[in-house]
């Protein structure tokens, strides 16, 4: 999986000026580090690799590859994404370079060309979902908003991009958020000091979510959600209890835009 995310970016990315940062977090397997030895081979000026042995913590994972970075423009990838289109990192920049603009976000597919993410609305099953989860990727969705740029109040750190001055003017993701919602939380940071997040349609990207860490379904994994959860509903109440760019009439029970009853 993590050879599959590295070959679609080192062999269809346009952008030229680029460096991938990756943070090795409790590797185990032989083959894993046969991966990295390869691309540090490959791509001796564009590929490096940091361990960071701790308990696995996304916030203080991705807080400690902002250090490792020298570029003024971040962008967070999980290891269980592929590029589909080659000029993704281009239209992102395109976008982040606007000083109104704080974190972009991209349209994520599953295997099947279904919808994973388009854009996360604030109020949906508790705290937040993604927008139009399961339509078909050539669905236009509710009034073309999966097919057009939108404003969302918050979009998926599994690749999002920022410029560093926003990153380093919020602190960063919050390393109280191990797992959970440290992407709408860093999202909602962002809003709050003015700028706006975008998503964009034309960058598509397939998610195969969850691969590499699993789901939340044992107890010690149930309790730290629901701590997390409360820590969100707690310090951003105004915000899921009304999400800006959602409207009131639509629920707040599924991601498909249907109405309020």
């Amino acid at each position: 999986m993590l050879d599959k995310c590295l070959t679609s970016i080192f062999e269809k990315t346009t952008y030229p000026n680029y460096e991938v940062i990756l943070i090795d977090n409790g590797s185990q397997e032989e083959n894993t580090f046969r991966i990295f030895s390869k691309w540090q081979q490959k791509e001796p000026n564009r590929f490096q690799c940091h361990r960071l042995d701790i308990p696995f913590n996304y916030s203080k994972i991705n807080n400690y590859a902002v250090n490792q970075a020298k570029g003024d423009y971040l962008l967070f990838l999980n290891n269980d994404i592929e590029v589909i289109t080659p000029d993704w990192i281009d239209a992102m920049v395109e976008q982040a370079q606007r000083q109104s603009i704080g974190a972009v976000g991209a349209l994520l597919l599953y295997p099947d060309n279904t919808i994973q993410h388009a854009g996360v609305v604030l109020g949906i099953g508790g705290v937040a979902a993604h927008s139009h989860k399961n339509y078909l990727s050539d669905s236009p969705g509710y009034f073309d908003q999966i097919a057009t740029v939108n404003n969302y109040s918050a979009v998926t750190a599994a690749c999002l991009m920022c410029r560093r001055e926003v990153f380093e003017a919020v602190e960063g993701f919050e390393e109280k958020l191990a797992i959970a919602f440290n992407d709408v939380d860093l999202c909602l940071k962002i809003v709050k000091k003015g700028y706006r997040n975008i998503y964009l349609p034309h960058v598509m990207l397939y998610h195969y979510e969850s691969k590499s860490r699993g789901y939340e379904d044992t107890p010690e994994k149930l309790a730290r959600f629901l701590q997390e959860t409360e820590y969100m509903q707690k310090k951003w109440k105004k915000f899921i209890d009304y999400d800006p760019c959602y409207s009131i009439n639509l629920t707040s029970k599924h991601e498909d835009y249907s109405i309020n009853i």
